[in-house]
């Protein structure tokens, strides 16, 4: 898949303009957003931090007849609670006011349990009724034969609703389940 850099932007008004559906990546500082643009693009197009928190502005990539915009990590990193505040205002800005907005991608780490903030994030875009993929990251960490347990325990923990995907930027598991998803959403009509 092509993917390019387009630009970052916090202010309502510096989003771009171009016309094309968006699917919008969440999940916490360091649950691997921007590896996943990257092994979408098969090359280093999203700055990948070791520090969880780096991504502060919202980040837009260009894939032609489509955008994928990388968001500020919620939780996890060791920012001020007036940071966090501003980071969660941002997002919120984002899902509520981006009429391109045609889905999400909410990475969770498959090792651990959903924080309360996976879980809230999770539960205001499917109350949205937001094309919603699902992906447990980094599940080349965990024992494949550990994975369906731990996918019954974290999708009960989000409430059940939305069908997981095993994701592994390492192993390529879960890329062509990505690759579909955002098939669909450059059909999708506006919410």
């Amino acid at each position: 898949m092509q993917i390019r850099f387009l630009q970052s932007a916090m202010a309502l008004e510096s989003w771009p303009v171009t016309g094309l559906p968006e699917v919008a990546i969440f999940g916490r500082s360091n649950a691997g957003k921007s590896t996943l643009i990257n092994t979408l693009a098969s090359a280093r197009v999203a700055r990948v931090s070791r520090d969880p928190g780096r991504t502060r502005t919202l980040n837009f990539f260009d894939c032609g007849d489509l955008l994928l915009v990388d968001l500020p990590g919620y939780g996890y990193a060791k920012v001020s609670k007036e940071q966090e505040q501003r980071i969660h205002a941002l997002l919120r800005r984002y899902i509520e006011r981006r009429e391109a907005l045609r889905g999400a991608i909410q990475l969770v780490d498959i090792r651990h349990a959903p924080s309360a903030l996976d879980i809230a994030w999770h539960q205001e875009l499917v109350a949205r009724g937001q094309p919603l993929l699902l992906l447990l990251g980094k599940a080349d960490q965990v024992g494949r034969g550990r994975w369906k347990s731990r996918e019954q325990e974290i999708v009960a923990a989000l409430g059940g609703r939305t069908p997981a995907v095993f994701w592994s930027a390492r192993t390529g598991d879960g890329k062509r389940a990505v690759e579909e998803f955002l098939g669909r959403m450059r059909q999708a009509e506006p919410r």
